[in-house]
């Protein structure tokens, strides 16, 4: 059993395990597939005869099956978050957004506009849900908390925002100049926020793993963005062999369907069989390095009293995407509970926290909502 909560204290207090030992917590998960698919039906089918409406009552209510089946250290997560923030985020979105719409269908400069303004707002509600889902998320009824403010949410989706808006505005400039020195140089300036995104990402992870509290402990992220450029340069090159590779089996076919039928091939083959190439380079290689990335960013997440290690193991999880792929495709999306709790089950079952203070000490320093 847990000791009762005593008051707060800093984390260089907390008295560490005799001998340098490290204690390991599991995390399991317990939920079952059939439970969640049809929580995850029943959810859906309301938020349609509601239009919408019951979309955040939905959404907690899968996320609660989801907490409450996560044991860390043999002690359930929860969510305690009332839907009626949610609901209101979601009014003000959707309102930002019908906005952006009415001013566009006036003029494509107002709707420009209207779309800039909406970017600008969008940092803040994106960290007001983040805030909202984290500190009504506990651990053992002790509850999490975010701490970020509006200048540390800026800093890390402010660039690629005003990156966006610029190339937008600067598309709208070029073409109505006209000039194709202008074209030239927009997309030099394309280039140069594609080679920001690894930054970009870098920078959004950081913020996101870097502000989580729990209880006394203040979890850091200890990556450069160097090893996140390297992996998706490594997975854009990978995607451009394979698409080569298989536009090159793809002029075969159009060759052979030529020689066959000695007529011309229409258009929407074509963009069929380009679209069949895209799709299968992205599904050979997205699926690695979405592992890799997961794995290589918790491994990084931590302090000098907890780490986080995930031993997930990169090819089973490859093979599982792949198939989770391939029976969401046949299925129209309708396989998406099953394979979203799959997912869950294999990336839990291979994390453990390793600790260099004992449960009942750590319970002790946290408070019990």
């Amino acid at each position: 059993m847990l000791t009762q909560a005593v008051p707060w204290r800093a984390a260089e207090a907390l008295p560490r395990l005799p001998n340098g030992a490290i204690d390991t917590w599991p995390v399991a998960f317990t939920g079952a597939d059939a439970a969640y698919a049809r929580l995850w039906f029943q959810g859906l089918l309301l938020t349609l005869l509601t239009l919408g409406a019951y979309l955040p009552w939905a959404r907690i209510a899968c996320r609660r099956y989801l907490l409450q089946h996560t044991r860390v250290a043999g002690q359930p997560l929860d969510d305690h978050r009332s839907p009626w923030a949610m609901l209101v985020r979601q009014c003000l979105l959707l309102s930002l957004l019908g906005g952006v719409v009415l001013a566009a269908v006036g003029s494509v400069v107002m709707g420009l506009a209207a779309a800039t303004l909406a970017l600008a707002v969008w940092p803040m509600l994106k960290l007001l849900g983040l805030s909202q889902c984290l500190q009504r998320t506990t651990w053992a009824r002790r509850p999490m908390a975010f701490e970020a403010g509006l200048l540390d949410v800026y800093q890390a989706l402010g660039w690629p925002l005003v990156g966006v808006a610029l190339l937008v505005w600067s598309w709208l400039a070029v073409d109505w100049w006209g000039h194709a020195v202008g074209w030239v140089l927009w997309g030099m300036a394309l280039g140069g926020c594609l080679l920001a995104v690894p930054g970009w990402c870098w920078a959004w992870l950081h913020f996101r793993q870097s502000h989580l509290r729990l209880g006394p402990l203040r979890v850091r992220w200890r990556l450069g963005p160097d090893a996140i450029s390297s992996l998706m340069l490594q997975a854009l090159g990978a995607t451009l062999l394979l698409l080569v590779f298989n536009l090159g089996l793809a002029s075969i076919c159009l060759a052979g369907l030529l020689w066959w039928q000695a007529t011309g091939v229409p258009a929407w083959a074509l963009a069929a069989l380009l679209a069949a190439s895209v799709g299968v380079s992205l599904g050979l290689v997205w699926p690695q390095a979405h592992a890799r990335g997961h794995k290589l960013v918790w491994n990084r997440t931590g302090n000098r009293h907890v780490r986080v290690r995930c031993r997930l193991r990169v090819p089973a999880i490859v093979r599982m995407q792949r198939r989770h792929g391939l029976l969401l495709l046949l299925t129209l999306g309708l396989y998406w509970p099953w394979a979203q709790i799959q997912a869950r089950r294999v990336r839990l079952n291979a994390t453990v926290l390793q600790t260099r203070v004992g449960v009942a000490v750590l319970a002790a320093h946290w408070p019990v909502k």
